[in-house]
């Protein structure tokens, strides 16, 4: 488990993942699951990861909102929750093998979330999502991160 950082180690943190912040034109809502778009570090040789690792709660390192996957289905299927705090209906959320990486869609419809959805990618080695937020509503994609929060020691992981 990471150590907890310094408030000013989580800004910096904080700082490094918005540098990678992008906007881009306009997009629609996949048909079937995407290969995720992904600015997670190489993984070298790591093996390939058990989606039951995906349980949990997850932190955006941008905000406050929250994946919180509280089941993965042998098929797949994900029992999910977001919240930004207050929840947001996730209509769709699925998770499937992509080489040794698991690559996540959470789709989310609701009041401001006209189909918006997230095309994320677990890395073991860092225990952290990475990948891409399509914000439908703005016609925006954003590159965005989640780390595993733990009530115990809600920060980051140290940037590797």
């Amino acid at each position: 488990m990471p150590e907890a950082l310094s408030k000013a180690g989580r800004l910096l943190f904080l700082a490094v993942t918005l540098a990678g912040l992008a906007c881009h034109g306009p997009t629609e809502a996949p048909a079937a699951m995407p290969r995720a778009a992904v600015s997670a570090p190489p993984s070298a040789a790591a093996p390939a990861a058990d989606p039951k690792k995906l349980v949990g709660q997850w932190m955006r390192t941008d905000s406050e909102y929250m994946i919180w996957i509280e089941s993965v289905g042998s098929d797949g299927t994900l029992q999910a929750r977001y919240l930004n705090p207050r929840p947001i209906h996730v209509s769709r959320a699925e998770v499937k093998r992509d080489g040794d990486r698991l690559a996540l869609l959470v789709e989310l419809q609701d009041k401001g979330y006209p189909g918006s959805y997230y095309t994320l990618t677990y890395d073991p080695r860092s225990d952290a999502l990475y990948g891409v937020y399509h914000h439908l509503g703005l016609n925006q994609t954003f590159d965005i991160s989640f780390y595993r929060f733990d009530e115990k020691q809600p920060s980051p992981p140290r940037p590797s």
